[in-house]
């Protein structure tokens, strides 16, 4: 994610119990409606022309066709496709540019521009170097022959899916393998909302977001279809609209400014005591992933509160972790055991609950009581959201996380899986402020909710974590940073974090990521520690 340039000035505060969390080093993001609000306050507000804005933005794409691409393919042929809106606009205007400068560009429109600033570029570039519209022979032969493909067809305005000619238009453009291919803005077909595809998408090699990231940019599928995103500063002022929730790319710079302090002075006390109560028996080791990962974060002491069978050693357990029980059930948690794990909750600095739980009804009755009666901060996770329902999490009156994927979001708030993937940022959003909880959407780019709808995107992982415990490993590091004394949502922005740059570290190190275990990401984590210092200095 592109190091953030605004200073502090520029970034609102959202006025809710998040008031330490570092905005300034977040990278703010703004889809469709927010970029609207953006650019009308330049031209309306403060007077700055629509044409100097969409000067700035070709400008924008010109030189970075220049710098990545012609100074190694001097002579490469570019094409430029655009549409009838602004966006268009924005392509005319480059292709003038680029043909000031001496390289050899063509154009494909879709007609005559809509609007008056585009039909102001579009009328000037006729002045400069010829036209073809699609569909037409000519056009596919260019778009099947040409070096380089500006596509400047649709940007952040898409609100529906792409049919007929279009659809062909885009077909015809990723059919050219060989061409080197540059979003405007955003790859046409790709939501700038959420993560949503409108039935087909240009695959680009480079995307230039104007001004402003988009969110759909830092979300799959568009992430995918994106490459290389580089945000320019096209000269609007920012402005940002008031009532619209915000949404932010987590940085290096604001994780480091999250972490615990570590004085020289040190010692374990200082680093919180995180309370485990994880496990049954076939998955103990979701315990062990739990407890080791918190340790591995900094925190100062991990307890494990485990069935009987556990009492005295967990599956490789390190020798760190201290082991806690009760009478009751050998082999899984019930509600004999609910008031002893909450008297050892109450003595803890936060609590972790749910890993390697499994399905047995006497432990969901152990859950429930357990989470509605525990008042300090708490992470739930896997078996243990499965044991939950809505109303459980909105009666719970203790700072909360709670990490579903997909599927155990989907049986929580009963959308389907579908309807959650093709909208993780509105959907997270919703349901973090519907129960008061900080919300981590696990999945590839994983989402994270706060309760007053604020909604950070994580550009750390690989596919790597696509493994059996790695969403312990998650939760271990989440709760042993709230056992250090950090907020629900700092929490698990650094743990979010950290645990995708320990998987991009050891894919980094040669480790495929076929082969990447969850217990790998305990070296992982060091690696990522070290790695963030190095970061964005």
């Amino acid at each position: 994610m592109p190091d953030p340039t605004d200073d502090f000035a520029k970034h609102p505060v959202p006025v809710w119990h998040e008031p330490d969390l570092p905005w300034a080093q977040f990278q703010r993001l703004a889809a469709a409606e927010t970029m609207r609000a953006l650019d009308q306050h330049a031209i309306e507000e403060l007077g700055i022309p629509g044409l100097v804005l969409m000067e700035n933005a070709a400008r924008s794409v010109a030189d970075l066709v220049e710098t990545e691409i012609l100074r190694e393919r001097p002579q490469a042929w570019v094409v430029v496709c655009c549409g009838r809106g602004n966006n268009g606009g924005d392509g005319f205007a480059a292709a003038r540019l680029l043909a000031n400068r001496g390289v050899h560009v063509s154009v494909i429109d879709a007609g005559e521009a809509k609007t008056e600033d585009a039909r102001t570029n579009q009328q000037l570039w006729s002045h400069f170097g010829e036209s073809v519209s699609f569909p037409s022979p000519e056009a596919t032969r260019w778009l099947e022959r040409t070096d380089v493909i500006l596509d400047a067809i649709f940007g952040i305005g898409l609100e529906r899916e792409i049919e007929g000619a279009y659809h062909e238009w885009i077909e015809t453009i990723n059919a050219n393998s060989r061409a080197i291919r540059i979003a405007l803005d955003v790859p046409s077909g790709i939501s700038s909302e959420d993560s949503h595809l409108h039935g087909i998408a240009v695959r680009c090699h480079h995307t230039v977001c104007f001004q402003v990231g988009k969110p759909g940019c830092f979300q799959q599928p568009g992430a995918e279809f994106c490459g290389k995103v580089t945000i320019p500063d096209i000269s609007i002022p920012t402005h940002w609209p008031e009532a619209t929730p915000s949404t932010w790319g987590i940085t290096p710079q604001a994780t480091r400014r999250l972490l615990p302090d570590v004085p020289d002075d040190s010692h374990k006390g200082n680093f919180g005591h995180l309370l485990t109560v994880c496990g049954s028996v076939g998955m103990g080791g979701a315990a062990t992933l739990a407890a080791t990962a918190a340790l591995k974060s900094g925190t100062g002491l991990v307890s494990a509160f485990v069935p009987e069978r556990f009492r005295d050693g967990l599956p490789s357990q390190p020798p760190e972790v201290m082991t806690l029980s009760s009478p009751g059930s050998p082999d899984f948690l019930t509600p004999d055991h609910t008031d002893v794990a909450l008297s050892h909750a109450a003595s803890r600095d936060a609590v972790v609950l749910g890993c390697g739980f499994g399905n047995h009804p006497e432990t969901g009755e152990f859950v429930r009581a357990f989470v509605v009666e525990t008042e300090g901060p708490l992470l739930v996770d896997a078996d243990g959201l499965n044991h939950l329902s809505s109303q459980d999490l909105v009666e719970r009156s203790g700072p909360t996380v709670i990490t579903p994927h997909p599927k155990e979001l989907s049986r929580l708030c009963g959308q389907s899986v579908a309807e959650i993937q093709v909208s993780r940022i509105a959907t997270a959003r919703h349901w973090a402020q519907e129960w008061e909880v900080v919300l981590v959407l696990k999945g590839s780019r994983t989402v994270v909710a706060a309760p007053d709808g604020a909604v950070f995107l994580n550009p750390t992982g690989n596919a790597g974590l696509a493994t059996a415990g790695s969403g312990d490993v998650l939760s271990g590091m989440i709760g042993g940073f709230l056992a250090q004394g950090r907020s629900p949502l700092a929490a698990a922005l650094i743990g979010v974090y950290l645990h995708g740059l320990a998987a991009d570290q050891l894919v980094q190190e040669g480790l495929p990521p076929t082969a990447l275990t969850a217990s790998d990401l305990f070296r992982g984590i060091g690696l990522a520690r070290n790695a963030l210092l190095r970061m964005g200095a």
